[in-house]
């Protein structure tokens, strides 16, 4: 049987990123969880070529989720990069645009829109 897909979840509070990780395992994919952009970088370090994707929150203490998106876009170009966000700061769209990120999703987030997002990363 094959292993399944990883996907990096990153987001400082933990009952976020375990709602995160359920919705990341209910897509089909199996979830890392960690809980800042610091220790993100040194897990991709080690290992990006496991993840099909990060999944981060926005605003977090230390590097945002902006700030990753952009170091991550600098050292592993190919990996997507989803900003999820719950509050009413700048929209999607303006979020979108910025580098480094692939996708935002407003909170609440939703199963379906998990699922397709990382189908559609899987058809690159």
């Amino acid at each position: 049987m094959a292993a399944k897909q990883q996907v990096l979840v990153v987001d400082d509070d933990p009952s976020v990123g375990a709602t995160m990780s359920r919705l990341v395992r209910a897509a089909g994919y199996e979830p890392e969880y960690v809980n800042s952009a610091a220790a993100a970088l040194k897990r991709l370090e080690s290992e990006a070529d496991r993840f099909v994707a990060v999944f981060s929150d926005l605003h977090m203490a230390g590097m945002d989720g902006l700030g990753l998106a952009e170091r991550i876009s600098t050292l592993w170009p190919r990996l997507p990069v989803v900003l999820c966000s719950g509050d009413s700061g700048p929209g999607p769209g303006a979020l979108a645009g910025s580098r480094g990120v692939t996708a935002v999703l407003s909170k609440p987030i939703r199963l379906q829109q998990v699922a397709d997002l990382l189908l559609s990363f899987g058809k690159d």
